[in-house]
């Protein structure tokens, strides 16, 4: 069986499922991009160096080496704030840091790329422009493929619901056996 084919086929369907739920419509390019990087991240560890340093390193790099860390920096982005935004809740470094510095990484790429007349160029300037929402709709395929193990987690989704009142939310509560409260507050 060959994993790699597998995981971007899971997460294909996935990720055409989360637009279409979100109501984003991006390009081809766009949609394979996503899969792409989901794939990728499914398979390698994030890069521990915080990202305003990165941010750093990468405007005193020659072009096409701050390129490739504005995109990493984009990319580490995206798939931190959607997939694990729930990790960063209380932190000193929460989501709104991560969306703010890779929708600026994905923008700068959309600006350098689209002057040279790169085709990833209208890519990087979508993900730019819908960041959020592209953060959102990695935060919905999060949600799906996350089986809470473990009675925190459980809470945790519990809290998500609080929140959110999130529908998927609580019907992920309702299979987990925990109805969410009616009327007076209390779990059922």
């Amino acid at each position: 069986m060959d994993l790699g084919s597998t995981v971007e086929a899971f997460f294909q369907d996935e990720v055409e499922r989360a637009f279409r739920d979100e109501g984003l419509s991006p390009g081809v390019r766009v949609e394979h991009y996503v899969v792409q990087l989901l794939a990728g991240y499914a398979v390698q560890q994030i890069e521990s160096t915080p990202l305003a340093l990165r941010m750093l390193t990468a405007a005193g790099a020659p072009l096409r080496e701050r390129r490739r860390h504005l995109r990493r920096i984009g990319d580490t982005s995206l798939y931190v704030s959607g997939f694990w935004s729930d990790s960063l809740e209380g932190r000193l470094v929460d989501v709104d840091y991560y969306i703010e510095m890779g929708g600026t990484a994905y923008g700068e790429l959309a600006r350098v790329d689209g002057m040279a007349g790169d085709p990833l160029g209208d890519v990087f300037g979508e993900l730019a422009g819908n960041f959020v929402r592209f953060v959102g709709a990695l935060a919905l395929i999060s949600r799906r493929v996350a089986t809470p193990t473990s009675d925190r987690d459980i809470l945790r989704l519990y809290r998500q619901w609080q929140r959110t009142k999130s529908v998927n939310a609580a019907a992920r509560l309702a299979a987990l056996g925990v109805v969410p409260p009616k009327g007076d507050g209390r779990l059922q």
